[in-house]
């Protein structure tokens, strides 16, 4: 996780920030992209569809696993 002021998190917030920095450096998960505009509007919920399909950008942040 890329936060500029860590000892603002929450020790949740930290401890996911470890838990995803370690996944990634391991090949376990990608890095978050934005699902919306690097594909993904098939799993929008319907007021999302309806955002982008007036033009909004709604975006919908992911990881995915790489192990299996």
């Amino acid at each position: 996780m890329n936060h500029k002021h860590k000892k603002d998190l929450s020790s949740e917030e930290q401890e996911f920030g470890i838990w995803l920095e370690n996944g990634i450096e391991k090949g376990w998960v990608t890095p978050p992209y934005c699902n919306t505009h690097d594909g993904g509007y098939e799993y929008m919920d319907e007021e999302e569809q309806e955002e982008w399909d007036a033009g909004g950008d709604p975006c919908c942040h992911v990881i995915r696993l790489m192990i299996s």
